[in-house]
């Protein structure tokens, strides 16, 4: 028998379609595989050259002081902009305002065909359908988006002409783009290279709404390593992203996964479901943060049910309300994928 234990993700999907007996090597691998995001999330972003440069101090507010210089090197400069009546004459916190409503305000869809093609941005036209399952206008596999204006200008986004104009500019309303709008990504490959390999650690801070639909092809708690991957999304997510105010994740369960939870009480299920509480009690505690996932169609607010147990039970412990929004959250998944109550 083969001892995959010790080898790694890479290495035991390499084995797999190299064995004879793929649907034999599967049901193995699966056994001792992490999570598909995990190999992201313990991945060291590359080093970068920050490209924000420094504000005139005269100009800047204190918050956005604070902000664009804790990540400038010393041998950026900015040449004065005369010539612009945008930088010359209208004073930051009225730019800021210009640029918020430039390029805020909208619901990015992105989406990738496979883990190594280029991600693909879409600007929803249907924002305030959002929550619509049939909601269709962010299949980008189908309706190729044009995310830069060298392409087909008609069709572009519009958002790289105006951050790339100067460093000036660059470094005024960059921030704006990850603060002020929502980002939703259709495959977690996609998300998790975006957020772990293409943009700057910095601008995980600055997000404050992010979507994801993602795959687990079997449970949570299978193994060592997808126990690990679990604890450490949501770690993620606490540490790395912590500016958020809404994070919704659209989980598919594959047919392994979903017979796990149908076949585990919501006792024993519990121990998964903590990781994800714990992060959204520790979010809206800090920030207000909404924290949604859903299964099923169902969508379960996670901070809704905690509040729920504490306010049944007001004599309670909070370990105990805990534990019991744990369990009730298992109950609720179980359901939503044809449980019996």
């Amino acid at each position: 028998m083969v001892d995959l234990g010790s080898w790694g993700d890479s290495a035991i999907n390499a084995w797999v379609n190299l064995n004879p007996s793929t649907p034999w090597a599967n049901k193995l691998a699966e056994r001792v595989k992490g999570l598909p995001f995990g190999s992201y999330l313990h991945t060291t972003p590359p080093r970068r050259r920050a490209l924000t440069g420094p504000v005139d101090p005269e100009q800047a507010s204190l918050w956005q002081m604070f902000q664009l210089f804790s990540a400038v090197g010393a041998e950026q400069h900015t040449s004065d902009q005369t010539a612009c009546g945008l930088l010359s004459k209208l004073p930051l916190d009225v730019r800021m305002i210009i640029y918020d409503m430039v390029l805020g305000g909208m619901v990015f869809h992105l989406d990738a065909q496979n883990p190594r093609s280029r991600i693909l941005l879409d600007i929803c036209n249907r924002p305030e359908a959002i929550n619509d399952p049939n909601h269709q206008c962010h299949e980008l596999s189908i309706k190729r988006a044009i995310s830069a204006p060298r392409e087909q200008y008609i069709e572009a986004t519009g958002l790289l002409p105006l951050l790339v104009t100067c460093r000036q500019v660059y470094s005024e309303s960059v921030e704006t783009l990850y603060s002020a709008n929502t980002f939703e990504f259709t495959k977690n490959s996609a998300a998790f290279r975006f957020l772990k390999v293409m943009i700057p650690p910095q601008r995980l801070h600055s997000m404050r709404h992010f979507r994801m639909r993602m795959q687990l092809p079997h449970h949570p708690s299978i193994n060592t390593r997808s126990r690990r991957d679990w604890n450490d999304l949501f770690q993620f997510f606490t540490h790395e992203m912590s500016g958020l105010l809404s994070l919704r994740l659209a989980i598919q369960m594959l047919q392994p996964a979903q017979a796990h939870i149908l076949e585990t009480t919501d006792v024993e299920g519990a121990e998964w479901i903590r990781p994800m509480v714990l992060m959204a009690i520790d979010a809206n505690r800090r920030r207000g943060c909404k924290v949604e996932i859903v299964t099923g169609g169902v969508t379960h607010d996670l901070n809704a049910i905690f509040k729920g147990a504490v306010r049944d039970d007001a004599t309670g412990t909070p370990d105990k309300a805990l534990d019991f929004t744990c369990i009730k959250v298992h109950e609720r998944i179980r359901l939503s994928l044809g449980g019996r109550g």
